[in-house]
């Protein structure tokens, strides 16, 4: 990993209480960047994500969020 991590202008985030646990968004993202978490939860690696937006458009449920980054 680099010194200098890429700003990005926006995050994708899983909202858990909305999330199926399909498995749609993990079988969509070629970087790796989507784990299950601590709490049996789907997330996701923001070190890894790329924002190529692959997870946001597989969701059936609309669980995967876009937000800005302050």
């Amino acid at each position: 990993m680099s010194a200098e991590q890429k700003k990005f202008k926006f995050n994708y985030i899983i909202n858990s209480a909305a999330c199926m646990a399909c498995a749609a968004c993990e079988l969509e993202c070629k970087d790796d960047a989507i784990f299950i978490d601590d709490t049996v939860n789907y997330a996701i690696n923001q070190d890894n994500c790329k924002r190529c937006g692959k997870c946001f458009r597989a969701c059936p449920s609309g669980a995967v969020e876009r937000v800005a980054n302050a």
